[in-house]
């Protein structure tokens, strides 16, 4: 995938409501500073505006490479407050913004087919594959399985009474 083809329908556990594929001429000015791993985070190719699912009430500006790969993301009031905030860095954008082409039975479709997950489920929430807590703090994660601290340290100590 590259940014000549259209965004999937979730990115980063977040619905796109809008994107832009920013063009080359576009001017950037640099005036967000949003720092990722301690670096500033320059001109991307790409912006979406997403709603978070497991906070819905979060809009999210997403900072994007040409596969739509998130890079790092600011909070916005509103789809409209997200492209005023993108024109800050890239004067003149507003007129490039479209809008999400994705309906509900086409979310669904996607996380189904691509994702792999029930679209009625809270696939979102990071949860025990074994006791389907909500993971706080440490997790593993492997394909599609991930195990909390808790259960880890339970089945550690299940395997060596084995051993007595």
């Amino acid at each position: 995938m590259n940014s000549q083809d259209p965004p999937p329908p979730i990115i980063s556990s977040a619905r796109l409501l809008a994107f832009v594929v920013i063009p080359d001429t576009q001017p950037y000015t640099g005036r967000i500073c949003l720092l990722v791993d301690g670096k500033r985070l320059e001109r991307v190719p790409c912006l979406a505006i997403c709603r978070n699912y497991r906070q819905p009430d979060d809009i999210l500006l997403l900072f994007c490479d040409e596969d739509w790969n998130s890079l790092g993301c600011i909070g916005v009031a509103s789809v409209e407050d997200g492209q005023l905030q993108a024109e800050r860095d890239y004067p003149g954008l507003q007129s490039h913004w479209v809008d999400s082409p994705y309906d509900d039975p086409a979310i669904a479709r996607y996380l189904r087919d691509e994702l792999g997950v029930d679209p009625a489920s809270e696939w979102w929430a990071f949860r025990c594959s074994f006791c389907l807590a909500e993971c706080e703090g440490m997790a593993i994660s492997q394909g599609n399985a991930t195990i909390c601290r808790r259960c880890i340290n339970h089945f550690h100590a299940s395997i060596h009474e084995l051993d007595d």
